[in-house]
């Protein structure tokens, strides 16, 4: 109880506005996101273009260990998200989630200052990895599929020292038949032309989703509720037409005869945490929070292990690039379309997500400008993602940052936290204090989850470390 005060006296002695005692409105704040508003966030944060590698890594790593790491990351992303909504109801007067509580925001209430500027820079640089990511992948998307479908194919600005300005094509006519096999035909991403280039792609991409981007949550879910329906429509499609095509058992074997690579796969694409603090705010008072977290954690694990299973099955030595294969067209017209809409729309859907949940974490209560936040979050990463669109090297370094900096941000920091108020905090949370009540087995439980998280992430990079090696 000593500590608690302590915690509560402090509070209201910060030297800067924060998030309980700064601007409260006048007004009670209403959250219009309704469940499946808030569902389709959710799922759309936990799945997206690295369902398409499953396939190979069914292949690669057997039917068990894959199945299995699935089901083990899914129940500890979906823990971490519970016990991080749970820290943030226990802030005095946020029961249910009424005031605008970020991400960085409970971690200055409880760890102080200096915490509040590390978890800010390491989640800015965590979402700005995966906002960057996500440019180049849609830009390069577009440029495949107008490479398929214009007469001519993709056009491009090329600059460089040696030649100036120099515009040129790729036509995805120019491409072997192996190279299409094995999703090689990646249009200007190669890694041996000089100089950086402006695409077509990345100009009809930042048409359509830069101005998202500059929307708020609520606005950005009815496209969210759009994206949610493109990816089951086109899951299905895929799991049919590998069905139509001949599933084989002898493709997959049940243990596998490589894990290097396993949790790295599977780790970072439930990262569902990052948009808990924002969603929370932004939700409709009747939304049940375990519901819409257990839901789309479940069915993101479903998807995963439905599309990895069916692929492997149905394909002989499948590519890691398979998504390319699919745009290219050697599984037929409608694996082409569908492939075509999945990446646009589960890729592209996530840049204004993205950039919508690091501009709130750095604006909340008024912390900087929109227009501060909008430069940060918005104009930066499409700034410097166009200059970035070739090379392998870059390609590395945002996949290792993106891959360390989520690790942080999605399971340590949060589990950490979680672990701090169950043991020094006397107020019981509205999420998990509902139906746990020993303070004691919340904290054996996060130590496990700590625990599992850092040894699970010490893998991963060990494994990525070794793939790159």
């Amino acid at each position: 109880a000593e500590t608690s005060n302590l915690i509560e006296s402090d509070y209201f002695t910060f030297k800067f506005k924060t998030v309980v005692c700064a601007n409260v409105p006048s007004t009670e704040h209403y959250g219009k996101i309704g469940f499946w508003g808030s569902f389709s966030i959710a799922v759309n944060s936990l799945t997206g273009p690295a369902m398409l590698t499953l396939p190979a890594t069914f292949q690669r790593c057997g039917l068990i260990p894959t199945v299995s790491t699935i089901i083990f990351v899914c129940f500890l992303s979906s823990s971490c998200s519970l016990f991080m909504a749970d820290v943030i109801s226990k802030i005095p007067g946020n029961d249910k989630f009424e005031k605008e509580v970020e991400f960085s925001d409970s971690f200055e209430y409880f760890w102080g200052r200096k915490w509040f500027i590390f978890t800010e820079v390491v989640f800015f640089i965590c979402i700005t990895c995966l906002n960057i990511s996500s440019i180049v992948d849609t830009s390069q998307v577009v440029d495949i599929i107008f490479g398929h479908w214009i007469p001519g194919g993709s056009a491009a600005v090329q600059i460089s020292f040696l030649n100036g300005f120099e515009l040129i094509r790729w036509d995805a006519d120019t491409c072997t038949e192996e190279e299409l096999l094995l999703g090689g035909c990646t249009g200007f991403s190669s890694d041996t032309d000089d100089g950086v280039i402006l695409t077509l792609g990345y100009f009809v991409t930042a048409l359509i989703f830069f101005p998202m981007s500059l929307l708020d949550l609520q606005e950005n879910s009815n496209f969210q509720i759009l994206g949610f329906v493109v990816l089951l429509v086109t899951v299905i499609q895929f799991a049919i037409q590998f069905a139509y095509s001949g599933l084989y058992m002898i493709n997959i074997s049940l243990w596998g005869e490589s894990w290097d690579t396993l949790f790295g796969v599977v780790l970072f694409n439930f990262a569902l945490v990052i948009a808990v603090p924002s969603w929370l705010y932004e939700r409709h008072p009747l939304v049940s929070i375990p519901t819409v977290v257990h839901g789309s954690s479940i069915l993101s694990a479903f998807l995963y292990i439905i599309i990895g299973i069916s692929g492997a099955l149905s394909i002989e030595n499948v590519s890691d690039n398979m998504l390319e294969s699919m745009l290219s067209g050697v599984f037929g017209i409608s694996m082409q379309l569908g492939a075509s809409f999945f990446a646009f729309m589960i890729i592209g859907l996530g840049i204004p997500l993205f950039s919508v949940l690091a501009r709130l974490n750095l604006t909340s209560n008024e912390k900087c400008s929109i227009f501060v936040g909008n430069i940060l979050a918005v104009i930066f990463p499409w700034s410097v993602s166009w200059i970035l669109y070739r090379g392998s090297a870059v390609t590395t370094l945002l996949a290792w940052g993106g891959t360390l900096f989520t690790s942080i941000v999605a399971f340590v920091l949060p589990l950490s936290l979680a672990l701090f108020t169950v043991i020094k905090v006397d107020k019981v949370g509205s999420v998990f204090g509902k139906w746990i009540k020993s303070q004691q087995l919340q904290a054996f439980i996060l130590l496990f989850l700590l625990l599992s998280a850092v040894l699970s992430i010490a893998i991963a990079l060990f494994g990525l470390l070794l793939n790159e090696t």
